[in-house]
């Protein structure tokens, strides 16, 4: 590869093996595809990215027709990735790609995922589209270097929770909210350190936090997608429409209606 590229790859239900001569992020975007690499297997949708160094091999499959992947190929001699990791003191090799992982993305920066699918579709003039891949390989690169850092620093600091693990690990599980106990033993914590953790540094009980976090996804949802309010209540572990309805009008003051018509305005 001679540049870094930005494309949106169709998956539909294709599967296969290979691995690059160069380092990739891979982002969900439509549907869903599982992925397996040496750190385990693990399902991209969209919110979840995978960070594969180069040579790293890896097996893929589409779970549908419409599942369709956001890729960046980088080329470790990108200029502007260059001039990244000299403003920011980065080594990308020793730092994002030092090994295979997989990241969940924060919902403020899906609309990012969104706005680089729609510009990949787009049909720019050749020098306007290389320098759209290179911006957002950039911003991509940018955004998961901070969000490990975020997550390492955290894990570092004695008798605080990791708040970037414990958003990973509760995303992997929205149709099937984690309780108690599966949240301790993620943290290597015991129930009540959990809890006595959770309140002292975000105000909550463990299970606050993880309706909290289920109604972030329900927000970016209803204002970003046109996911029938049925389809996301389900995919929140909601048993039924109207509890799912009473649960967010309660938490955020409003119905799931006024909360799509807030972002329709916009």
């Amino acid at each position: 590869m001679s540049h870094t590229q930005a494309r949106c790859n169709r998956i539909a239900r294709r599967s296969g093996e290979h691995c690059h001569d160069h380092p990739q992020l891979m982002l969900g975007w439509r549907g869903a595809m599982d992925y397996e690499f040496s750190r385990g297997s693990e399902r991209l949708v969209l919110g979840q990215a995978a960070i594969l160094p180069t040579r790293e091999p890896h097996r893929y499959l589409g779970r549908g027709e419409d599942s369709e992947v956001l890729v960046i190929d980088l080329d470790r001699d990108d200029p502007c990735l260059a001039s990244l990791e000299k403003s920011c003191a980065l080594d990308l090799r020793e730092s994002l790609f030092a090994e295979p992982r997989a990241l969940s993305l924060p919902p403020t920066l899906l609309p990012l995922v969104a706005f680089a699918t729609d510009q990949l579709k787009r049909a720019h003039p050749p020098e306007q589209r290389a320098l759209i891949n290179q911006q957002l390989a950039v911003l991509f690169v940018s955004q998961c270097s901070q969000l490990l850092a975020q997550g390492e620093m955290e894990a570092l600091r004695p008798g605080r929770l990791c708040a970037a693990a414990l958003d990973a690990f509760i995303d992997e599980r929205l149709p099937m909210p984690p309780d108690n106990r599966a949240l301790a033993e993620a943290m290597h914590l015991g129930q009540s350190q959990l809890h006595l953790l959770c309140q002292r540094q975000f105000g909550v009980t463990p299970q606050q936090y993880v309706m909290n976090r289920r109604l972030s996804w329900a927000r970016h949802w209803l204002r970003h997608t046109r996911r029938p309010v049925g389809e996301i209540a389900l995919d929140l572990g909601f048993a039924e429409v109207s509890s799912f309805s009473r649960t967010f009008r309660r938490r955020t003051g409003h119905a799931p209606s006024a909360e799509r018509r807030a972002g329709n305005d916009r």
